[in-house]
């Protein structure tokens, strides 16, 4: 979670158990429609792993995120609740459109990438409205001052 740059994870083939722990942590993901996934711990006598417990929540809300839990549910990701992927396309295509989400997020300022990325990480759900003004206050407070915004502003 300390990475600087973007993750995206590109899902063509089975995930289950940390098969889906793991994307939970990136970014952003793309599935295969047909990729078997799953949260199968409980199937295992296992717990969650990986920040799962932190971020399956987040991605599709709690009833959901307990129902993928507690019944360790095996289904493709063509069925999958809306925000666990941003894309499930054909299997073809998951690369494909993971590397154009790549090239996408490189024509923007990287410091903008990074600090926006670590603002919604780790002040998103645990902010208030007025914790996260103040620290969002701070870093558009910094980055007018950088290299990256006067380039931005003439470029626009």
């Amino acid at each position: 979670m300390r990475c600087t740059k973007p993750v995206i994870a590109a899902l063509n083939g089975a995930a289950v158990g940390v098969g889906m722990t793991l994307p939970l942590c990136c970014d952003m993901s793309v599935a295969a429609e047909s990729a078997k996934v799953g949260f199968v711990f409980g199937k295992r006598g296992l717990t969650m792993e990986c920040l799962s417990s932190y971020f399956l929540e987040r991605c599709v809300g709690h009833k959901v995120a307990m129902e993928l839990v507690l019944t360790g549910r095996v289904f493709a990701a063509r069925d999958a609740p809306a925000g666990l992927f941003n894309y499930v396309l054909p299997a073809e295509q998951v690369m494909a459109k993971a590397l154009a989400l790549a090239e996408e997020i490189c024509g923007t300022s990287p410091m903008s990438a990074m600090i926006n990325r670590h603002l919604v990480i780790r002040h998103g759900h645990a902010a208030s409205p007025e914790e996260a003004h103040l620290v969002e206050s701070r870093s558009i407070k910094w980055v007018t001052g950088q290299a990256d915004v006067r380039e931005g502003i003439m470029s626009f």
